[in-house]
């Protein structure tokens, strides 16, 4: 057998030939097996050239329409006629042996390249005859012929072609009977025999025969179906199959017939259900979980979520899926949580605030929420994943202990009858007061005050009356002041004021004035009326002491020297005549 690239058809040999026996690219599955020379007239309408060739007798033995093209043979008469010489280095020597190679080949005069394999296949008279299937690359340039028209669609052709039968999906066309007229080398193997000629109902059971016509019919009235199937494979595999199937027309509207892809899916809807399945563990197992637990992906959308989460939203689970933040809260929460989560990703790690969320029934909880960024094994970034946790019982009894420990340091620092700060929170205040005084050069006042009468009235009344009497008396004292100064009861019935930005003597008397009179006032108390007075004595800082107990002692004596002076008034310390400030 002859193989020159150059070789001319009129003397005889092959319009081809095999530049080098070398490795090629791998070439799609062999047909099915065994096959034999009786097997070889279904693969006529194959897309890709296959012929048979007896080496022995130097002639082939049998070829398909796409050979006798390649091989610029008018018949498989012609074909068979032909001698065409030795094999050339490299072919198999054995049943079942295969070698690929580069060949060169000349048809209607023109260049095209094809890996062919060649395989061992016993003849009837058991010899050995070679195989061979070639994958057609797309026809070159010739300059010795002008490019034409049917130059070029043969070229379009022929990459069909090797396109075609490279295709691991199944790729066929049925006529409007739905005969198989052209197959790839992927629908042999699927058939389990040669298709071509025959129908659905030749091939397969009747049910599965009754299906596919039906989907030829669809397609042919629709102009296009697609359907899922099971099917036994030849080998004993059960393979779930998908197959599309458009309408063929010729360029008048003229219906040939269809042409479907069938694909093997039976892997990935067995990867589809693994991971259903993975994921219904995954939303069992949070569902379990009492916190609320979720993720969004990048542009926080909802992806997952549990029903903890569901049900601060009194919303169904289902519902929430695929929706955003202003979607599921309110607006101004929502523009919080989207400012939120810019920071996870922003800071690249996980945050965790705490915030007050509305509840469907109008009450509302206070959450924890720790956020992470989420990124797969790429590292590519998915979103974030949250953990929320009702803190509302863990905040209620931090707000309790909170007011336990201001409740009890406003017992350690304030009169349990009056509310007003004692003698302790009295000298605090008064020497913040003083040191503000010393800064500013403004001077500061002390007032002592003592109330006339209240003895008589306690014991005349009982000492619940009296206790009333103080509490009304002590808001009437206050009700003088202004927001800035401090009064605060340091005995029974007993009460200093400290009174800071004094301007002149003058304002401390008449603020002592208009508590003398304040108190003065008729006190309704359980059903009767207790008069008492105030005596007011009254020190200043700097003159009458520098320091919170020798302006405390001033203001007393002064005190003392008013209601000396015949009570319900006031007097200064520096009015006093002969006093000795020891």
């Amino acid at each position: 057998m002859r193989h020159q690239a150059d070789q001319n058809q009129s003397e005889g040999g092959a319009p081809g030939g095999e530049s080098r026996v070398s490795a090629g690219p791998p070439m799609t599955a062999p047909m099915t097996a065994p096959m034999t020379v009786a097997d070889l007239p279904r693969l006529d309408g194959l897309w890709a050239p296959v012929w048979l060739y007896d080496g022995g007798r130097g002639r082939m033995v049998w070829g398909n329409r796409a050979a006798l093209e390649l091989w610029n043979a008018a018949s498989l008469a012609d074909f068979q006629a032909r001698d065409f010489g030795s094999q050339p280095e490299g072919t198999p020597q054995v049943e079942g042996e295969t070698v690929a190679g580069r060949w060169t080949f000349y048809p209607k005069g023109r260049p095209v390249t094809a890996w062919v394999r060649r395989s061992g296949m016993a003849l009837p008279d058991g010899r050995l005859g070679i195989l061979h299937e070639a994958q057609l690359a797309t026809p070159s340039a010739d300059p010795d012929h002008g490019g034409t028209g049917t130059e070029a669609l043969d070229r379009e052709r022929a990459m069909l072609q090797s396109l075609i039968d490279s295709m691991p999906d199944i790729v066929f066309f049925k006529d409007v009977n739905g005969t198989y007229l052209k197959v790839n080398r992927a629908m042999l193997d699927y058939a389990g025999r040669p298709p071509l000629g025959l129908t659905d109902h030749r091939l397969f059971d009747a049910e599965t025969a009754v299906r596919r016509r039906r989907t030829d019919q669809i397609a042919m009235q629709k102009g296009f179906s697609r359907s899922e199937e099971w099917f036994v494979h030849p080998d004993g595999r059960r393979v779930l199959m998908e197959t599309a199937k458009a309408v063929c027309l010729d360029r008048s509207g003229k219906m040939l017939g269809v042409v479907g892809i069938a694909r093997d899916i039976t892997e990935r809807r067995q990867t589809e259900k693994q991971l259903l399945r993975q994921h219904a563990l995954l939303q069992g197992i949070i569902d379990t979980i009492p916190d609320a637990v979720f993720f969004k992906d990048r542009d926080g959308v909802l992806r997952k979520a549990n029903r903890a989460f569901a049900s601060w939203t009194g919303r169904p689970l289902e519902q929430l899926i695929g929706l955003g933040s202003h979607e599921i809260w309110p607006p101004e929460m929502a523009d919080g949580i989207r400012a939120g989560d810019a920071s996870v990703y922003a800071e690249d790690q996980p945050r965790r605030n705490e915030e007050s969320i509305p509840l469907p029934d109008g009450g509302r909880i206070w959450v924890e929420i720790l956020k992470a960024p989420i990124r797969d094994a790429g590292n590519e970034l998915l979103g974030l994943v949250g953990v929320g946790r009702d803190i509302t019982l863990r905040k209620a009894a931090e707000e309790d202990l909170r007011r336990s420990e201001a409740e009890k340091d406003h017992l350690a620092n304030h009169d349990s009858l009056t509310g007003l700060p004692n003698r302790r929170l009295l000298f605090d205040r008064l020497d913040v007061a003083l040191a503000r005084s010393r800064r500013s050069g403004r001077p500061l006042a002390l007032l002592f005050i003592d109330l006339d009468g209240f003895k008589a009235v306690n014991d005349r009344m009982g000492h619940d009356c009296g206790d009333e009497v103080l509490r009304i008396a002590a808001g009437r004292i206050a009700g003088c002041l202004r927001r800035s100064d401090t009064v605060a009861r340091v005995g029974g019935d007993e009460f200093t004021i400290v009174l800071e930005d004094v301007t002149a003597a003058a304002d401390a008397g008449g603020v002592a004035d208009k508590i003398v009179e304040a108190v003065a006032l008729p006190i309704p108390v359980q059903g009767n009326t207790a008069v008492i007075g105030a005596s007011v004595g009254i020190a200043l800082f700097p003159a009458d002491g520098t320091d919170a107990r020798s302006l405390l002692v001033a203001a007393d004596g002064a005190m003392y020297r008013a209601k000396q002076a015949g009570r319900g008034t006031h007097v200064f310390y520096k009015d006093i005549p002969h006093r000795n400030p020891d």
